[in-house]
């Protein structure tokens, strides 16, 4: 248990504290972006469910740049490093190093949700019950876990530019055909089948759903179980087969 309030602690200084690049992007980009189409792009009356709707696609954006930006290109800076070949010598190991990693990647996604929240109840008027919002954090919480396990993926690869490249290759596609920028009903028809198997469909769906009482289908919770469990299985089984040939990266 020390080890790991010692790394938190190490780990809060310098991601949080010292990075305001991550807070920016992870963040204030998100909560920019909901002003920007609920209030500042909008013409007259705007419905409170799309207030809503909006409110719970920039949490899901915002998980999804703190995972395939921030996570991916903290790991591969750590790695470039050497600390995890030094924690990896260590008695505790890497443990408590991945655990603090994911618990502030969480505790970003929390803060997101406090400030996008905020602002929906200040500018936009919106109401939700304590119930809803307490849904909301959970389910944003567990819906994050796919991409940041695409983030553990991603910071295989060996070179900065190329993981960046990646990151915005996934990551901007990956919002826009599954609906968090605007309306999926604005996307050609061929390709809004391809946009609601994203996982970040399925988890923008399970929000919007609460806030808004909207009936919750079923293969929707399936599919963000679907897409942890099998995320979970290329992430150890990708990492099992990098230890085996000892590099630990991706060469690209």
């Amino acid at each position: 248990m020390n080890t790991l309030l010692a790394q938190l602690k190490f780990d809060g200084r310098r991601l949080i504290l010292r990075n305001f690049s991550f807070q920016f992007f992870s963040i204030l980009m998100p909560a920019g972006f909901y002003l920007l189409f609920t209030k500042v792009m909008a013409s007259g009356a705007v419905p409170t469910r799309f207030n809503l709707q909006y409110m719970a696609s920039m949490i899901v954006y915002s998980g999804t740049i703190n995972a395939l930006f921030g996570i991916a290109q903290i790991l591969m800076h750590d790695r470039e490093q050497g600390l995890l070949q030094w924690l990896q010598r260590t008695p505790t190991g890497v443990n408590a190093y991945y655990l603090s990693i994911g618990v502030w990647s969480m505790v970003m996604n929390t803060l997101a949700i406090v400030v996008l929240g905020g602002l929906a109840v200040v500018f936009n008027q919106v109401s939700l019950t304590a119930g809803q919002w307490a849904a909301i954090v959970g389910i944003a919480l567990i819906g994050q876990l796919p991409t940041m396990l695409i983030g553990v993926l991603v910071s295989f690869i060996n070179r900065a530019e190329t993981l960046s490249v990646v990151s915005n290759l996934i990551t901007f596609p990956m919002a826009i055909i599954s609906g968090l920028w605007w309306p999926m009903a604005m996307l050609p028809g061929w390709l809004r089948p391809v946009g609601k198997l994203m996982p970040t469909y399925f988890v923008n769906d399970w929000l919007g759903a609460v806030a808004t009482h909207a009936t919750l289908n079923t293969t929707t919770v399936i599919g963000v179980f679907g897409w942890i469990g099998l995320l979970t299985i290329i992430v150890v089984g990708g990492t099992r087969q990098l230890l085996k040939r000892g590099d630990g990266v991706v060469e690209v």
